[in-house]
């Protein structure tokens, strides 16, 4: 894996968009990696040095969830600085959102930023939705399969991996989850009982755990630590994903310098 600075990385999105006009940009990594926060940064760079506004769409399969937010790590009204982001909120958590639905979204949401003369940044790391929107995938009957056939690409992209080492990442990923229970996920996990939201629901975003905690078959210390583990698996599955891809451009996410 070859990694790029910070100025390598905004140096090489200037050309890129230069040389590109339509293009869109992807920023992409494991969860807890600092993508949005990158994201941003990119997008006021861009307006900065580039005089072009940016929008974002958020890929990822958890934060699309009404609710799901503490659980999602769900960017804030603050936090995106006034960024238009779009893939956030669109679906109730009782229903079923496949990535065949979120594909005809996400193209239709770049062509509408595209024609208002803006830059799409789409940024998250649901490894499948990414590559559904990135690489025109064409799905079979089944739409939870990876695809293996692929249409020609609507725009060109340039894709930005986030990198962390092992060890950070982690430490990461458990300092996450312990915020997220002081910040109220276990307040947000009772609210998802009473909407009888599905398994895989309660499976995904950790409240499976939770829910064990609240019926008094483990203790909070344990639903914590099952939380945490389920965090590094999931980021585990994202890495194993990316291993190897030569079309990204990975930015050493620990020396990024917010300004």
């Amino acid at each position: 894996m070859n990694l790029f600075s910070q100025a390598d990385i905004e140096q090489k999105v200037g050309s890129f968009l230069k040389k590109e006009p339509s293009g869109v940009l992807e920023i992409l990594g494991p969860t807890a990696s600092g993508k949005s926060g990158f994201s941003i940064h990119i997008a006021k760079w861009i307006e900065k040095k580039l005089g072009k506004k940016c929008e974002i769409i958020s890929v990822d399969s958890r934060q699309i969830f009404r609710g799901c937010d503490i659980s999602s790590a769900k960017i804030t009204e603050e936090e995106k600085f006034g960024i238009p982001h779009y893939g956030i909120d669109i679906a109730d958590p009782t229903e079923t959102f496949s990535v065949v639905q979120f594909q005809k979204y996400a193209f239709e949401k770049i062509e509408e930023i595209l024609s208002r003369g803006n830059v799409p940044i789409l940024c998250g790391g649901t490894m499948l939705w990414l590559d559904a929107i990135s690489e025109n995938y064409i799905f079979t009957d089944n739409p939870n399969e990876k695809s293996t056939q692929c249409g020609k690409p609507l725009w060109p992209i340039l894709k930005i991996g986030m990198h962390c080492s092992r060890n950070r990442l982690y430490e990461r990923l458990n300092l996450r989850s312990i915020q997220m229970f002081k910040n109220g996920m276990i307040e947000e996990t009772q609210e998802m009982l009473k909407k009888s939201v599905s398994r895989s629901t309660l499976t995904s975003f950790g409240y499976q755990e939770i829910a064990a905690f609240l019926e008094g078959k483990i203790s909070k210390e344990k639903a914590l630590e099952l939380n945490q583990k389920r965090n590094r698996n999931y980021a585990k599955r994202q890495l194993t994903w990316w291993r190897g891809r030569e079309d990204i451009l990975w930015v050493y996410a620990e020396d990024i310098v917010y300004k």
